[in-house]
């Protein structure tokens, strides 16, 4: 029973490994996305709640594409810093809400922030791209 449950754990560990590579043709670049003090005036597609292999297929078959974000943590808010001019009519994704939030430092807030939720991914043009830290929350994939 050891040996077969070794067997298992082995090959699930290899199967995880191999579906979590990313595709020849994109260069990983891990815990990073767009900075939440971007216009994401670059941003081309969105699409919410999609598969990493899903987020693949839709970069690849769009020529106007050159990188997107997968966010692969539970929940990432992305405040819109006071000092960031914002205004509404600029958001054609709808990507911005108006809302209360906890910065990490555990203080609260309330003001426009973009909220992503596990397998929610931006696509972008590289044009305007400004990445900053997401650590265990998204990753960039950047078309080579």
């Amino acid at each position: 029973m050891k040996k077969i449950f070794i067997l298992v754990s082995c090959f699930v560990i290899q199967w995880c490994a191999l579906s979590a590579m990313p595709r020849d043709r994109f260069l990983i670049q891990k815990d990073v996305a767009q900075y939440k003090g971007s216009d994401y005036a670059n941003v081309v597609q969105v699409a919410r709640q999609i598969s990493l292999e899903e987020a693949f297929e839709i970069a690849e078959n769009n020529p106007d594409i050159d990188y997107f974000v997968f966010t692969k943590g539970y929940m990432m808010v992305l405040e819109i810093p006071p000092h960031v001019p914002f205004d509404l009519s600029q958001d054609p994704f709808e990507l911005v809400t108006h809302t209360p939030f906890i910065y990490d430092s555990g203080e609260s807030s309330i003001g426009y922030c973009r909220i992503f939720r596990e397998g929610d991914t931006v696509f972008f043009k590289k044009e305007g791209m400004w990445l900053g830290s997401a650590p265990d929350l998204a990753d960039a994939y950047f078309k080579e």
